[in-house]
C-alpha cells in the first residue's frame, strides 16, 4: 500500500511504500494531497528511486529549494529524450538536470555566462543528445522568458549522456575527450580524409561511444572471439595495427588491458572505414 508522507510541490510526492521511501512524479498529484492517505497511482507519471542513501537525500533537498515548474520542465526534457534517443536514461536524471538548469537560469539572469571547452565534440559524436539539447535549451528559455547561452544545450546534452549509463558516477567529459581521441588517432593513422557522414564511420563512432563509457567504468566485453582475433590478424594486419595503437593509449592512459575481444571489434570498424577509403 502506497501512503503519502508529504506533497513537495504540485507534481511531487513523498511516498510510503512498505516501508520504503519513494518520490512520485505526476502533474497535478501534490495539489491538495494530505499526509497518511493513499495515492491513485493512475495519476502518477514515473516513480523514482527509494531514499535510502546520501545521494538520494541530497535529490530530495533539491525540492525544497528548486521551484516545481524547472522539475516539471526536467520531466519534459527527459521524456523528449527518451523518445529521441532510443537509449535507456537514469532516472535521476529528473533531479541533476532541474538543478543543473536552475543555476543555468539564475547565471543568466545575472549576466554570467559559462563556456564549454568541448561543445564541438559533443556536436560531432553526440548529435542527438546535442539536438536534445537544443530543443530542451529552447523550451527553457521560453518559459522562463530567458535567453540561454548555446552551449547550455551542449551541458544539457552532458546530463544526458551520463544519464545513458549504468554507472550514475560515470564523468560524460572523460567520455567524450576519449571518443574524441580515439577518432583522432584513427584518423592520423588512416592518413586519409575519412567520410564523417558514412554509414560505417557513424556505426564506428557508435562504437566508441560504448567502447568509452566500458573502458571508464572499467566493464570491458571478455567472449570468446580468438578464431576471430586471429583472422584480422592474417588478412586485416593493418587494421589490427591500428586497433593496438588505441591499445597503448588506453593501456598508458587508464592503466587497462584490453582484452582480444576489444582489439576485434575495433579492428572491424576500423577495417571498414579502410575499405571506404581504399
Amino acid at each position: 500500500m502506497i501512503t503519502i508522507k508529504k506533497s513537495l510541490n504540485n507534481s511531487m510526492l513523498l511516498v510510503d511504500n512498505d516501508q520504503r521511501e519513494m518520490i512520485l512524479f505526476g502533474k497535478g498529484i501534490g495539489f491538495g494531497a494530505k499526509p497518511g492517505t493513499h495515492i491513485d497511482l493512475a495519476q502518477v507519471e514515473k516513480v523514482f528511486l527509494p531514499l535510502s542513501d546520501l545521494k538520494s537525500r541530497h535529490f530530495l533537498s533539491l525540492t525544497d529549494t528548486i521551484p516545481a515548474a524547472l522539475f516539471e520542465i526536467s520531466h519534459e526534457i527527459l521524456t523528449l529524450a527518451r523518445s529521441q534517443c532510443g537509449e535507456k536514461l537514469n532516472s535521476v536524471l529528473l533531479f541533476t538536470l532541474a538543478e543543473h538548469l536552475h543555476f543555468a537560469v539564475e547565471r543568466c539572469r545575472n549576466g554570467q555566462l559559462i563556456l564549454n571547452k568541448l561543445s564541438w565534440e559533443v556536436k560531432r559524436y553526440y548529435p542527438q543528445e546535442h539536438s536534445v539539447g537544443m530543443q530542451a535549451r529552447a523550451k527553457v528559455n521560453e518559459r522562463f522568458d530567458v535567453e540561454l547561452p548555446e552551449d547550455e544545450a551542449v551541458n544539457i546534452a552532458f546530463h544526458l549522456i551520463n544519464a545513458s549509463s549504468q554507472d550514475d558516477d560515470n564523468s560524460a567529459h572523460q567520455q567524450v575527450e576519449l571518443v574524441n581521441r580515439i577518432a583522432e588517432i584513427v584518423r592520423y593513422k588512416l592518413s586519409k580524409t575519412i567520410d564523417t557522414e558514412s554509414v560505417n564511420y557513424r556505426r564506428f563512432i557508435t562504437h566508441l561511444r560504448y567502447f568509452a563509457e566500458r573502458v571508464l567504468t572499467g566493464k570491458i566485453v571478455v567472449s570468446e572471439t580468438e578464431d576471430f582475433y586471429q583472422e584480422l590478424m592474417r588478412h586485416r594486419p593493418d587494421a589490427m595495427t591500428v586497433a593496438w595503437v588505441i591499445r597503448d593509449y588506453v593501456q598508458d592512459k587508464y592503466q587497462l588491458t584490453l582484452p582480444k575481444d576489444e582489439l576485434t571489434w575495433l579492428s572491424i570498424h576500423i577495417s571498414r572505414l579502410m575499405e571506404g577509403h581504399a
